[in-house]
């Protein structure tokens, strides 16, 4: 029986279908980011590991108490080994492959709150003859 003064241990991901996909999305986020952002640069190690680390803590609410560190370190398990001199936009290709891998698509990323129309036009009003 859960009691108010228990301790409050981690959540972590697992290794459910849906863990596993949400390991796609940090990928494929991060995939997204590198080809965005200078893509004919070299990846270095560095920026691949703050850019899935900081792709995981977006998708998790903005939160280093849920589970954004574990999800990092297993999107970083499940990315493609980094070949030498690599450029950013090739090594984004390899990390859509590795999300995809875990079940993510691209009809994944569509937008969750629809998008609102632009704003509406009064009709013109008809000339009144008399």
């Amino acid at each position: 029986m859960h009691n108010s003064t228990d301790q409050v241990t981690r959540e972590t991901p697992d290794q459910t279908e849906e863990a596993v996909k949400m390991t796609g999305r940090v990928l494929a986020a991060a995939a997204g980011h590198f080809t965005q952002t200078d893509p004919t640069h070299a990846l270095t190690e560095d920026s691949l590991l703050v850019c899935v680390g900081l792709k995981a803590y977006d998708l998790t609410g903005r939160s280093l108490s849920g589970i954004g560190p574990a999800l990092s370190r297993a999107a970083l398990s499940m990315a493609p080994g980094r070949p030498a001199g690599i450029t950013r936009g090739e090594y984004a290709l390899l990390l859509r492959k590795a999300a995809a891998a875990c079940g993510w698509s691209s009809e994944d990323n569509e937008p969750a709150i629809p998008r609102i129309p632009g704003q509406r036009q009064e009709p013109q009003a008809q000339g009144v003859s008399g």
